[in-house]
């Protein structure tokens, strides 16, 4: 192996190694913010429990960008614009909830546009990784 072979073999050991760090330090980090968001989904869950809201499944990805998956699932009907409101306005601390609640009254203020008479099941599929995303399917 020439001289200027084992300095490129240095520089790429070097920069794969620097690479690896910075996916460990992201993990790390990205580990560190679900554990504070699994706490969030815990308090979350409770206060939808009051609408009959209930969890569906989860589904844990390890990966460098950890991601935890996970359903809600209850009666569209049983979604009251009123009492979402209400709850938006009490727990307003609280970032997820009260982002699935915004959610929830966007879905709700559907019901002045469209006809949505045939659809009875709310199914809120909820991200908690990096970034978080909260989507809602009525059937």
């Amino acid at each position: 192996m020439t001289e200027r072979q084992a300095m490129t073999l240095d520089n790429l050991k070097k920069r794969v190694s620097t690479a690896t760090d910075k996916v460990i330090n992201l993990t790390l980090e990205s580990s560190q913010e679900i554990s504070a968001a699994i706490g969030e989904y815990k308090q979350a869950v409770e206060s939808l429990k009051a609408f009959g809201l209930t969890i569906g499944k989860i589904h844990v990805a390890a990966s460098p960008l950890p991601e935890i998956s996970t359903t809600i699932k209850g009666s569209f009907n049983d979604l009251d614009e009123k009492r979402l409101s209400e709850l938006l306005e009490a727990k307003k601390e609280q970032k997820l909830l009260t982002a699935i609640l915004s959610t929830l009254l966007m879905v709700t203020k559907l019901r002045d546009v469209v006809d949505l008479a045939g659809l009875r099941n709310i199914v809120i599929q909820i991200a908690l990784g990096i970034p978080p995303r909260i989507v809602v399917d009525i059937d």
